[in-house]
């Protein structure tokens, strides 16, 4: 009987603590800064930051993002907002809010950042702190 408690104990110890101590499979670094356009704070919008595979290697990291504030900040998450990203090479994406296409959102105008695009469009994410600007720039004509 006691063995069969103590089993019991064990099993309801492991599976609660399952997940305790590190927030995933890969250590993240810090990574905040400020975007911009023309010098002025961008407003709204998100950040993404793909992985991209080192020549030597398989392994990519995960992606992150992060959510720009209205003073034009960021700080990235990979885990949990604002948890940091992998270290590594990112390819950088910007993404402008597109409105909800409800009736009450029938009349409202889209983001004044619409296919802008980011600079730049790599970092090197490093060990430790790291504080990245980015600068929003008008989407380039086509031909």
């Amino acid at each position: 009987m006691y063995r069969f408690l103590f089993s019991g104990l064990v099993l309801l110890v492991a599976t609660t603590s399952w997940g305790c101590g590190s927030q995933g499979a890969f250590d993240t670094s810090p990574v905040h800064g400020k975007v911009t356009f023309e010098g002025e704070p961008v407003i709204e919008g998100t950040i993404d930051f793909l992985p991209i595979a080192a020549s030597d290697s398989q392994e990519m990291g995960k992606p992150a993002a992060a959510t720009i504030a209205e003073d034009g900040t960021y700080s990235a998450g990979t885990y949990a907002s604002g948890d940091g990203v992998v270290p590594g090479r990112k390819r950088v994406q910007y993404s402008a809010p597109l409105p909800e296409d409800t009736r009450e959102n029938a009349g409202k105008k889209p983001s004044p950042y619409v296919g802008f695009e980011i600079e730049p469009t790599e970092i090197e994410v490093q060990s430790g702190d790291n504080e990245i600007d980015f600068v929003l720039t008008k989407p380039k004509k086509s031909r």
